[in-house]
Order: structure tokens, then C-alpha cells, then sequence
């Protein structure tokens, strides 16, 4: 037998042994569901007092949200730190915005860590409003300027990713 046909044939049994297998279902308590939003996985958010909706996508995976800032800097004033940076929208709109610095952190990804800093900022989704912690990137590469993450999503809502632009914001 050669090896390409050992091969498939270990992926057949192998694929039959999977599906043999029993399905097994975890119980979601009813406590985590009730009271949450369903948004798509896609939402026109607000944040802070930028007038216009934001594109964002809703990352169940993401442990916090991350903002598109560019020109960023730290400034010390009154004895506390400051981080200013430029906040692109998706409609390429400039938006200078000034926090304070919350900390710095180091975000783990695939291609390794690197540190960021973390601001708050007031975000709203649907008709949820929180306080919630951004870390500050690069994302001018990416689709979506603002990544919302599990620090405002297990609090708020359920993500489903069937679904985009469900809703309009309300706060």
C-alpha cells in the first residue's frame, strides 16, 4: 500500500471514529443569559463623544477592546499621565482624543507580545452603555477600527456571528 493511500485510508477511520463519537452539550445556566443583548458579530457602536456611529467588530475572543490610534503620545500634567492619540473612524475621520492612562500592558498574539497602553473610554452598543478599557494599536491595516472584546461583551451581550448591523444605537 502506498503512503498516500494509507493516508486516506487512516482518514476515513478516523473520520468515522469521529463520527461515532457522542455530541456532548454543555448547559449554559440561565443567569448568563438573561437580561443580554444579541448583537451580530458587525455593529455601528458609539464611542465617547465622537458624533457618528463606528464600525466594530464584536471578538468573543478578544479578552479586551482595542482602538485604531495613531500619533500616539504620553503627557504628564497635574502629577497624573495622559495618553493622546488619533482616533480613525471608518469613514477615515480624524479624531483627537486625550485619557488617562489606565496602564500599560502587554497583549499576547500570534506573532508574539508587545505592549500597549489602556485608556477608558464611555462606549455604547445598541442600548448599552459602559465605561470600557481599550487597549491602543495599529489597526489601519485591519477591516474594522475598534475591536470590542469580552471586557464590555460578557457583561452586555451575546455575539452571534450570523448576523451583522443589527442594531442602532441608543445611548
Amino acid at each position: 500500500m502506498t503512503r498516500q493511500s494509507r493516508a486516506m485510508v487512516l482518514g476515513v477511520a478516523l473520520g468515522l471514529a469521529l463520527s461515532a463519537a457522542p455530541a456532548v452539550q454543555a448547559e449554559v445556566p440561565e443567569s448568563d443569559i438573561r437580561g443580554k443583548a444579541i448583537y451580530g458579530h458587525i455593529e455601528q457602536v458609539r464611542l465617547g463623544d465622537i458624533p457618528d456611529p463606528v464600525p466594530a467588530r464584536l471578538d468573543t475572543g478578544a479578552q479586551r477592546s482595542s482602538l485604531n490610534a495613531q500619533d500616539v503620545e504620553i503627557i504628564e500634567r497635574d502629577d497624573q499621565r495622559y495618553v493622546r492619540f488619533t482616533f480613525v473612524d471608518g469613514d477615515s475621520r480624524e479624531h483627537e482624543i486625550e485619557r488617562p492612562l489606565v496602564e500599560e500592558t502587554r497583549v499576547r498574539q500570534a506573532s508574539g507580545s508587545e505592549p500597549r497602553y489602556v485608556v477608558s473610554l464611555p462606549l455604547c452598543v445598541g442600548d448599552r452603555l459602559a465605561d470600557v478599557e481599550f487597549t491602543l494599536a495599529d489597526r489601519s491595516s485591519m477591516t474594522y477600527p475598534m475591536l470590542v472584546g469580552r471586557n464590555f461583551l460578557s457583561e452586555h451581550a451575546l455575539v452571534s456571528s450570523a448576523h451583522r448591523n443589527t442594531l442602532k444605537s441608543a445611548c
